[in-house]
């Protein structure tokens, strides 16, 4: 396995990585960031000519290897209850969502991906150690362990009652492997097809937190627009693969919540006295 570093904005540096590694496969997961206040449309062009010179490159040198790119859940928008299946309208809410389903159009476009094999991952939420404050069971988690540490005593969360469909990271990376080793093509849901709401994720790290917490709703975190419920069908998936997820969500939770109070465990010891 071969992690690339460097500008994939830089077309000849894609193009020289390609030639010397020409792999069997690429998993494609760069993306520009989406802070709050970026341009989106500066985020779009940044993406989009990623994935061109990726593409150009491996049409070059490795013609042969599918490509798979990450896409995501809210290229759907507000969806419509039910499980949801690749052939389903797309119909964004949010800038984030209208540039995936963009760069979906152009990568599994052959005359622009130049006839390859594009793997397009529509993938839901993640959730597991290491996820970052930008996803909110992530954000929580960071506060449980503060308030273990700290004694905070109250949770401020956006609405609870949306509805979500949540993968171990590990597992999204299992399926994702498993695509690449099978003969996918096109748009696949990577999911688990369970729903669960944002509320037991909350209810489930306070029980795990070694303190008394307090759910707060916050109005200030709550979405303008946000899907009531958006599960995924992963059937393609399992006909594609034989792919099943390994991890259970509670345990995810449980090992997200885990890493986080390692983290500030060792922000505390490096804390000068």
């Amino acid at each position: 396995m071969h992690v690339a570093s460097g500008d994939l904005r830089d077309r000849a540096m894609v193009m020289t990585l390609l030639a010397a590694t020409q792999p069997w496969a690429v998993v494609h997961l760069a993306a520009s960031p989406r802070g709050p206040g970026a341009d989106p449309w500066g985020a779009l062009a940044d993406d989009l000519t990623m994935a061109g010179a990726l593409l150009t490159a491996v049409a070059e040198h490795a013609a042969g290897a599918p490509v798979l790119i990450a896409g995501s859940a809210a290229q759907y928008g507000m969806a419509h209850g039910a499980p949801l299946r690749e052939g389903d309208a797309l119909v964004p809410t949010s800038a984030y969502g209208a540039a995936k389903c963009v760069l979906e159009r152009a990568c599994t476009t052959a005359a622009l991906n130049g006839g390859l094999r594009v793997i397009w991952a529509r993938s839901f939420n993640h959730v597991g150690p290491g996820q970052g404050p930008d996803a909110p069971v992530g954000q929580w988690a960071r506060a449980l362990a503060g308030a273990e540490r700290h004694g905070i005593a109250t949770l401020r969360t956006g609405a609870l009652d949306v509805v979500r469909d949540f993968l171990d990271v590990r597992d999204v990376a299992d399926a994702y492997l498993a695509l690449v080793r099978s003969p996918a093509e096109g748009p696949v849901n990577v999911c688990s097809g369970e729903p669960t709401a944002l509320r037991d994720l909350a209810l489930l790290l306070i029980e795990l937190a070694d303190a008394e917490i307090a759910l707060e709703r916050d109005p200030a975190l709550e979405r303008p627009l946000d899907p009531p419920v958006v599960v995924g069908d992963p059937a393609r998936l399992r006909a594609l693969t034989g792919w099943t997820p390994r991890f259970d969500l509670a345990d995810s939770v449980g090992e997200l919540l885990g890493a986080c109070r390692a983290a500030l465990a060792a922000d505390a010891a490096e804390v000068p006295l």
